[in-house]
Protein backbone atom coordinates (compact mmCIF):
# COMPACT_ATOMS: atom_id res chain seq x y z
CA UNK A 1 0.00 0.00 0.00
CA UNK A 2 2.80 2.40 0.90
CA UNK A 3 4.53 1.66 -2.41
CA UNK A 4 1.37 2.32 -4.42
CA UNK A 5 0.80 5.65 -2.65
CA UNK A 6 4.38 6.66 -3.41
CA UNK A 7 3.90 5.81 -7.13
CA UNK A 8 0.68 7.81 -7.27
CA UNK A 9 2.43 10.83 -5.72
CA UNK A 10 5.22 10.59 -8.31
CA UNK A 11 2.71 10.39 -11.16
CA UNK A 12 0.79 13.39 -9.84
CA UNK A 13 4.01 15.39 -9.50
CA UNK A 14 5.01 14.51 -13.07
CA UNK A 15 1.61 15.62 -14.36
CA UNK A 16 1.88 18.95 -12.50
CA UNK A 17 5.37 19.58 -13.89
CA UNK A 18 4.25 18.71 -17.41
CA UNK A 19 1.23 21.03 -17.18
CA UNK A 20 3.45 23.84 -15.86
CA UNK A 21 5.91 23.33 -18.72
CA UNK A 22 3.07 23.46 -21.28
CA UNK A 23 1.69 26.67 -19.75
CA UNK A 24 5.12 28.34 -19.77
CA UNK A 25 5.72 27.27 -23.38
CA UNK A 26 2.32 28.56 -24.43
CA UNK A 27 3.00 31.92 -22.73
CA UNK A 28 6.38 32.25 -24.46
CA UNK A 29 4.86 31.47 -27.87
CA UNK A 30 2.04 33.95 -27.25
CA UNK A 31 4.54 36.68 -26.41
CA UNK A 32 6.62 35.92 -29.49
CA UNK A 33 3.69 35.85 -31.92
CA UNK A 34 2.00 38.82 -30.21
CA UNK A 35 5.11 40.94 -30.59
CA UNK A 36 5.43 39.82 -34.21
CA UNK A 37 1.83 40.87 -34.93
CA UNK A 38 2.32 44.21 -33.20
CA UNK A 39 5.45 45.10 -35.09
CA UNK A 40 4.18 43.66 -38.37
CA UNK A 41 0.62 44.93 -38.54
CA UNK A 42 1.36 48.33 -37.02
CA UNK A 43 4.67 49.14 -38.62
CA UNK A 44 4.61 52.79 -39.48
CA UNK A 45 5.80 55.19 -42.06
CA UNK A 46 6.01 58.90 -41.44
CA UNK A 47 5.29 61.96 -43.46
CA UNK A 48 6.19 65.51 -42.66
CA UNK A 49 3.97 68.55 -43.10
CA UNK A 50 5.56 71.96 -42.63
CA UNK A 51 7.62 70.93 -39.67
CA UNK A 52 5.20 68.50 -38.00
CA UNK A 53 6.12 64.83 -38.36
CA UNK A 54 3.05 62.58 -38.22
CA UNK A 55 2.87 58.77 -37.89
CA UNK A 56 0.82 56.84 -40.40
CA UNK A 57 -0.16 53.20 -40.06
CA UNK A 58 1.48 51.00 -42.68
CA UNK A 59 -1.45 48.61 -42.47
CA UNK A 60 -3.47 51.13 -44.52
CA UNK A 61 -0.84 50.99 -47.23
CA UNK A 62 -0.83 47.22 -47.11
CA UNK A 63 -4.58 47.11 -47.57
CA UNK A 64 -4.35 49.08 -50.81
CA UNK A 65 -2.32 46.27 -52.39
CA UNK A 66 -4.86 43.61 -51.35
CA UNK A 67 -8.26 42.88 -52.85
CA UNK A 68 -10.65 45.80 -52.53
CA UNK A 69 -13.53 45.07 -50.17
CA UNK A 70 -15.70 46.81 -47.59
CA UNK A 71 -13.66 45.39 -44.71
CA UNK A 72 -10.33 46.55 -46.12
CA UNK A 73 -11.85 49.97 -46.83
CA UNK A 74 -12.77 50.41 -43.16
CA UNK A 75 -9.34 49.20 -42.03
CA UNK A 76 -7.62 51.75 -44.25
CA UNK A 77 -9.96 54.49 -43.10
CA UNK A 78 -9.31 53.76 -39.43
CA UNK A 79 -5.58 53.62 -40.06
CA UNK A 80 -5.55 56.99 -41.78
CA UNK A 81 -7.79 58.57 -39.15
CA UNK A 82 -5.40 57.36 -36.45
CA UNK A 83 -2.56 59.33 -38.00
CA UNK A 84 -4.43 62.59 -37.50
CA UNK A 85 -4.92 61.82 -33.82
CA UNK A 86 -1.33 60.88 -33.07
CA UNK A 87 0.59 63.33 -35.27
CA UNK A 88 1.61 65.53 -32.34
CA UNK A 89 1.95 62.77 -29.72
CA UNK A 90 5.27 61.25 -30.56
CA UNK A 91 6.00 60.11 -27.03
CA UNK A 92 2.74 58.25 -26.54
CA UNK A 93 2.86 56.95 -30.10
CA UNK A 94 6.27 55.39 -29.63
CA UNK A 95 4.91 53.56 -26.60
CA UNK A 96 2.19 52.03 -28.80
CA UNK A 97 4.53 50.78 -31.49
CA UNK A 98 4.70 53.96 -33.59
CA UNK A 99 7.91 55.51 -34.74
CA UNK A 100 8.19 59.18 -35.59
CA UNK A 101 10.86 61.18 -37.31
CA UNK A 102 12.34 64.16 -35.46
CA UNK A 103 10.84 67.34 -36.92
CA UNK A 104 12.37 70.82 -36.99
CA UNK A 105 10.68 73.68 -35.17
CA UNK A 106 7.64 74.76 -37.22
CA UNK A 107 7.14 78.31 -38.40
CA UNK A 108 5.11 80.33 -35.93
CA UNK A 109 1.64 81.31 -37.07
CA UNK A 110 0.48 84.52 -35.38
CA UNK A 111 -2.66 86.57 -35.98
CA UNK A 112 -1.80 90.20 -35.23
CA UNK A 113 -4.42 92.88 -34.66
CA UNK A 114 -4.09 96.64 -34.22
CA UNK A 115 -6.60 99.11 -32.81
CA UNK A 116 -6.10 102.82 -33.42
CA UNK A 117 -8.15 105.84 -32.31
CA UNK A 118 -7.27 109.31 -33.63
CA UNK A 119 -8.38 112.91 -33.32
CA UNK A 120 -8.04 114.60 -36.72
CA UNK A 121 -8.74 117.96 -38.34
CA UNK A 122 -10.34 116.70 -41.58
CA UNK A 123 -12.16 113.42 -42.16
CA UNK A 124 -11.88 113.46 -45.95
CA UNK A 125 -8.13 114.19 -45.87
CA UNK A 126 -7.64 111.51 -43.23
CA UNK A 127 -9.49 108.90 -45.29
CA UNK A 128 -7.39 109.72 -48.35
CA UNK A 129 -4.16 109.59 -46.33
CA UNK A 130 -5.08 106.25 -44.77
CA UNK A 131 -5.82 104.79 -48.21
CA UNK A 132 -2.37 105.82 -49.47
CA UNK A 133 -0.75 104.57 -46.26
CA UNK A 134 -2.35 101.15 -46.62
CA UNK A 135 -1.37 100.92 -50.30
CA UNK A 136 2.25 101.84 -49.53
CA UNK A 137 2.54 98.70 -47.40
CA UNK A 138 0.90 96.46 -49.98
CA UNK A 139 -2.35 96.15 -48.03
CA UNK A 140 -5.99 96.89 -48.70
CA UNK A 141 -9.05 98.42 -46.99
CA UNK A 142 -11.94 96.02 -46.47
CA UNK A 143 -14.47 98.53 -45.11
CA UNK A 144 -14.81 102.26 -44.45
CA UNK A 145 -17.63 104.45 -43.11
CA UNK A 146 -17.68 108.24 -42.78
CA UNK A 147 -20.15 110.18 -40.65
CA UNK A 148 -20.59 113.89 -39.92
CA UNK A 149 -17.91 114.03 -37.23
CA UNK A 150 -16.14 110.64 -37.37
CA UNK A 151 -15.10 107.71 -39.55
CA UNK A 152 -14.01 104.11 -39.10
CA UNK A 153 -11.97 101.85 -41.37
CA UNK A 154 -10.62 98.31 -41.37
CA UNK A 155 -7.21 97.93 -43.02
CA UNK A 156 -5.32 94.72 -43.82
CA UNK A 157 -1.51 94.93 -43.84
CA UNK A 158 0.96 92.13 -44.71
CA UNK A 159 2.15 90.69 -41.42
CA UNK A 160 5.85 91.37 -42.05
CA UNK A 161 5.03 95.08 -42.46
CA UNK A 162 2.53 95.33 -39.61
CA UNK A 163 4.92 96.80 -37.02
CA UNK A 164 6.24 99.45 -39.42
CA UNK A 165 2.70 100.40 -40.42
CA UNK A 166 1.66 100.85 -36.78
CA UNK A 167 4.67 103.08 -36.19
CA UNK A 168 3.57 105.44 -38.98
CA UNK A 169 -0.10 105.40 -37.99
CA UNK A 170 0.36 108.37 -35.67
CA UNK A 171 1.06 110.70 -38.62
CA UNK A 172 -2.65 111.09 -39.38
CA UNK A 173 -3.51 113.03 -36.22
CA UNK A 174 -3.43 113.00 -32.45
CA UNK A 175 -3.38 109.45 -31.08
CA UNK A 176 -6.09 108.90 -28.48
CA UNK A 177 -5.09 105.27 -27.95
CA UNK A 178 -3.22 102.56 -29.83
CA UNK A 179 -3.19 98.84 -28.98
CA UNK A 180 -1.56 95.80 -30.56
CA UNK A 181 -2.46 92.18 -29.82
CA UNK A 182 -1.51 88.78 -31.25
CA UNK A 183 -2.88 85.24 -31.08
CA UNK A 184 -0.76 82.14 -31.59
CA UNK A 185 -2.54 79.68 -33.91
CA UNK A 186 0.49 77.53 -34.73
CA UNK A 187 -0.87 74.33 -33.22
CA UNK A 188 -4.34 74.85 -34.68
CA UNK A 189 -2.92 75.60 -38.15
CA UNK A 190 -0.65 72.56 -38.40
CA UNK A 191 -3.26 70.31 -36.85
CA UNK A 192 -5.68 71.31 -39.61
CA UNK A 193 -2.97 70.93 -42.25
CA UNK A 194 -2.10 67.42 -41.11
CA UNK A 195 -5.72 66.31 -40.88
CA UNK A 196 -6.32 67.76 -44.33
CA UNK A 197 -3.45 65.70 -45.76
CA UNK A 198 -4.83 62.60 -44.05
CA UNK A 199 -8.28 63.18 -45.56
CA UNK A 200 -6.75 63.58 -49.03
CA UNK A 201 -4.96 60.26 -48.71
CA UNK A 202 -8.16 58.62 -47.52
CA UNK A 203 -10.08 60.10 -50.46
CA UNK A 204 -7.56 58.63 -52.88
CA UNK A 205 -7.93 55.21 -51.27
CA UNK A 206 -11.73 55.41 -51.44
CA UNK A 207 -11.62 56.39 -55.11
CA UNK A 208 -9.47 53.31 -55.72
CA UNK A 209 -11.98 51.13 -53.89
CA UNK A 210 -14.77 52.60 -56.02
CA UNK A 211 -13.04 51.41 -59.21
CA UNK A 212 -12.75 47.89 -57.78
CA UNK A 213 -16.27 47.66 -56.33
CA UNK A 214 -18.03 44.45 -57.40
CA UNK A 215 -21.69 45.25 -56.84
CA UNK A 216 -24.18 48.08 -56.35
CA UNK A 217 -24.10 47.78 -52.57
CA UNK A 218 -20.32 48.29 -52.43
CA UNK A 219 -20.55 51.19 -54.92
CA UNK A 220 -23.19 52.99 -52.84
CA UNK A 221 -21.26 52.41 -49.62
CA UNK A 222 -17.99 53.75 -51.05
CA UNK A 223 -19.74 56.73 -52.70
CA UNK A 224 -21.32 57.61 -49.35
CA UNK A 225 -17.88 57.57 -47.72
CA UNK A 226 -16.45 59.67 -50.55
CA UNK A 227 -19.18 62.30 -50.10
CA UNK A 228 -18.53 62.48 -46.35
CA UNK A 229 -14.76 62.79 -46.76
CA UNK A 230 -15.14 65.38 -49.54
CA UNK A 231 -17.39 67.54 -47.34
CA UNK A 232 -14.87 67.30 -44.48
CA UNK A 233 -12.05 68.20 -46.88
CA UNK A 234 -13.89 71.33 -48.06
CA UNK A 235 -14.68 72.37 -44.49
CA UNK A 236 -11.06 71.92 -43.35
CA UNK A 237 -9.76 73.71 -46.45
CA UNK A 238 -12.04 76.65 -45.70
CA UNK A 239 -10.79 76.79 -42.11
CA UNK A 240 -7.14 76.70 -43.12
CA UNK A 241 -7.75 79.33 -45.83
CA UNK A 242 -9.31 81.68 -43.27
CA UNK A 243 -6.45 81.13 -40.84
CA UNK A 244 -3.88 81.71 -43.59
CA UNK A 245 -5.56 84.96 -44.59
CA UNK A 246 -5.65 86.19 -40.99
CA UNK A 247 -2.01 85.21 -40.47
CA UNK A 248 -0.71 86.70 -43.74
CA UNK A 249 -2.66 89.97 -43.44
CA UNK A 250 -2.93 91.64 -40.05
CA UNK A 251 -6.05 93.70 -39.35
CA UNK A 252 -5.93 97.30 -38.12
CA UNK A 253 -9.16 98.89 -36.88
CA UNK A 254 -9.04 102.67 -37.26
CA UNK A 255 -11.40 105.18 -35.67
CA UNK A 256 -10.93 108.89 -36.35
CA UNK A 257 -13.04 111.77 -35.00
CA UNK A 258 -13.05 115.56 -35.22
CA UNK A 259 -12.58 117.64 -32.04
CA UNK A 260 -15.65 118.57 -30.03
CA UNK A 261 -17.85 121.27 -31.65
CA UNK A 262 -16.12 120.80 -35.04
CA UNK A 263 -17.28 119.48 -38.38
CA UNK A 264 -15.69 119.40 -41.84
CA UNK A 265 -16.37 123.13 -42.23
CA UNK A 266 -14.64 124.10 -39.00
CA UNK A 267 -15.78 125.27 -35.56
CA UNK A 268 -19.48 124.96 -34.79
CA UNK A 269 -21.12 127.73 -32.70
CA UNK A 270 -23.54 126.42 -30.08
CA UNK A 271 -27.13 126.52 -31.32
CA UNK A 272 -28.72 128.64 -28.55
CA UNK A 273 -32.20 128.54 -30.06
CA UNK A 274 -32.35 124.76 -30.16
CA UNK A 275 -30.80 124.51 -26.71
CA UNK A 276 -33.42 126.95 -25.33
CA UNK A 277 -36.18 124.95 -26.99
CA UNK A 278 -34.79 121.79 -25.45
CA UNK A 279 -34.67 123.48 -22.03
CA UNK A 280 -38.29 124.64 -22.26
CA UNK A 281 -39.39 121.25 -23.52
CA UNK A 282 -37.63 119.47 -20.65
CA UNK A 283 -39.16 121.93 -18.15
CA UNK A 284 -42.68 121.35 -19.48
CA UNK A 285 -42.14 117.57 -19.45
CA UNK A 286 -40.98 117.77 -15.84
CA UNK A 287 -44.06 119.84 -14.86
CA UNK A 288 -46.40 117.43 -16.59
CA UNK A 289 -44.77 114.47 -14.90
CA UNK A 290 -45.10 116.24 -11.53
CA UNK A 291 -48.82 117.00 -12.09
CA UNK A 292 -49.51 113.43 -13.22
CA UNK A 293 -47.68 112.05 -10.20
CA UNK A 294 -49.71 114.34 -7.87
CA UNK A 295 -52.97 113.17 -9.46
CA UNK A 296 -51.95 109.55 -8.98
CA UNK A 297 -51.15 110.21 -5.31
CA UNK A 298 -54.42 112.08 -4.78
CA UNK A 299 -56.51 109.38 -6.42
CA UNK A 300 -54.79 106.52 -4.62
CA UNK A 301 -54.87 108.40 -1.29
CA UNK A 302 -58.62 109.08 -1.64
CA UNK A 303 -59.33 105.42 -2.35
CA UNK A 304 -57.27 104.34 0.67
CA UNK A 305 -59.09 106.82 2.99
CA UNK A 306 -62.50 105.69 1.74
CA UNK A 307 -61.51 102.06 2.27
CA UNK A 308 -60.42 102.78 5.85
CA UNK A 309 -63.71 104.64 6.58
CA UNK A 310 -65.73 101.72 5.22
CA UNK A 311 -63.79 99.21 7.32
CA UNK A 312 -64.34 101.33 10.47
CA UNK A 313 -68.08 101.60 9.75
CA UNK A 314 -68.30 97.85 9.11
CA UNK A 315 -66.42 96.83 12.25
CA UNK A 316 -66.96 99.59 14.83
CA UNK A 317 -69.47 102.07 13.37
CA UNK A 318 -73.23 101.86 13.10
CA UNK A 319 -73.07 98.35 11.71
CA UNK A 320 -70.36 97.40 14.20
CA UNK A 321 -69.97 93.69 13.50
CA UNK A 322 -66.82 93.36 15.56
CA UNK A 323 -68.32 95.49 18.40
CA UNK A 324 -71.43 93.30 18.54
CA UNK A 325 -69.32 90.14 18.55
CA UNK A 326 -67.36 91.37 21.58
CA UNK A 327 -70.60 92.28 23.39
CA UNK A 328 -71.96 88.77 22.87
CA UNK A 329 -68.78 87.20 24.17
CA UNK A 330 -68.96 89.29 27.35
Amino acid sequence: MAFEKKQKRKAALILVLAASAIIVLAAVLALIFGFSDLTGSKATVTYQTNGYSAPRLASAKAVTTANYSADSMFVAEEALEASAVFYDKADSASGLGFETEPAPNPEKKLIKTGDLSLEVESLSDTMTAIGKWVASFGGYVSSSNQYSTSLNMVAHIPQDKFDAAMEEAGDFGKIVYKTVSSRDVTEEYYDLETRLETKRILLEKLQGYLLEAKNISEIMEVESKISTVTAELERMQGQINRLSKQVNYSQIYIYAALPSNYNEDGFILPDTKSEFRDFVSNLINFGLQYVISALYILLCGTLIVLLLIFLYWLCFGKLGLVRRLFNKVK
